[in-house]
């Protein structure tokens, strides 16, 4: 009776390891088989493009707020700079190789400092803009750019160069090829209209599916970085005329951006951008080789928000003349 009952018992001990061995198998199967669902379940890899019909329009409304020193006099202390714009953003036509032709114009345009109102050309402003031309592939990069010199000022507002005013609404530079959630992509981007200007550097991310005021928007990450250097004229403006070299210019913008973007409509809804402006300038002429470098910062907030296209306002409304 005991051999039979050790012998009962260890064929017992045999089964209840294969039973543990069976259980622990069907845990690993069941733990696989939540993983792949939970992989499959996933989102998919999007394809992100901005989508262009011809005589389309979409209106933006463009916000700064700037504090630090401005490039003036050798470097103004301003408590506050406010800049507020209405843009409009024209799809003049879209070629054959899905190329889009982009114009703009500028509804409504103030800026103060300090509470004081500047008093800015805004007809020569709107005139400059009007003559700009941009042609924009389908992935948001400018391939060409035509029209528009020297615009009447300059305001440097960190990551916004006035030049450039298009690539506000075109905040990001898509891959061509589809991208997955929280994955980073890189790109550069020419941010002056300067010949062989250095390009500033992005690195952007997609974060996640986001509604925005009842539409549906991806949520992207956006950090910029740019430096350059440039000998430039009285005015601070580049220029390759040594009789007119008169400074040293060295400049550096870093900053940060949330964008929510309608893949459907493939449009910006929203931006926000938090940057920071750093110039230095040395004077070239020798007798003043011994003069410290004049350095000016600025921090900025821009915010810009897509409105819904109305009805034109009459000229008087929209120069505020």
């Amino acid at each position: 009776m005991k051999a039979g009952s050790s012998c009962h018992n260890g064929m017992g001990k045999v089964q209840g390891r294969q039973m543990r061995f069976k259980g622990l198998g069907i845990a690993i199967v069941l733990l696989l088989a939540l993983w792949v669902g939970t992989s499959a379940q996933q989102a998919p890899a999007e394809q992100f493009r901005y989508r262009f019909e011809p005589n389309n329009q979409s209106r933006y409304h463009v916000s700064a707020q700037m504090s630090g020193t401005l490039p003036l006099f050798g470097g103004l202390p301003v408590q506050k700079v406010l800049v507020e714009m209405t843009m409009v953003l024209k799809v003049r036509q879209v070629r054959p190789d899905g190329n889009a032709e982009l114009g703009m114009d500028i509804e409504a345009f103030k800026a103060e400092m300090d509470g004081q109102a500047l008093p800015l050309p805004l007809e020569r402003l709107r005139a400059s803009v009007r003559d700009l031309l941009y042609v924009v592939n389908p992935q948001g990069e400018v391939v060409e750019r035509k029209g528009a010199g020297v615009l009447p000022f300059n305001l440097p507002v960190p990551g916004v160069e006035v030049s450039q005013l298009p690539l506000l609404v075109l905040q990001l530079v898509f891959p061509k090829e589809p991208i997955s959630s929280d994955r980073e992509w890189v790109y550069s981007r020419v941010m002056t209209s300067v010949p062989n200007d250095t390009p500033a550097q992005f690195t952007a991310r997609w974060l996640k599916d986001e509604p925005l005021n009842g539409l549906s928007a991806s949520l992207f990450s956006q950090k910029m970085r740019w430096s350059r250097s440039f000998k430039a004229d009285i005015f601070d403006q580049p220029t390759a005329d040594e009789s007119l070299m008169v400074k040293q210019i060295e400049q550096s913008v870093t900053g940060e951006a949330q964008i929510w973007f309608n893949r459907q409509e493939g449009k910006l809804l929203k931006a926000t951008l938090n940057a920071q402006y750093v110039q230095q300038t040395r004077q070239l002429n020798p007798s003043e080789s011994s003069a410290e470098p004049t350095s000016v910062q600025l921090t900025a907030k821009v915010q810009i928000t897509r409105e819904d296209l109305g009805p034109r306002e009459t000229e008087t409304k929209q120069t505020g003349t």
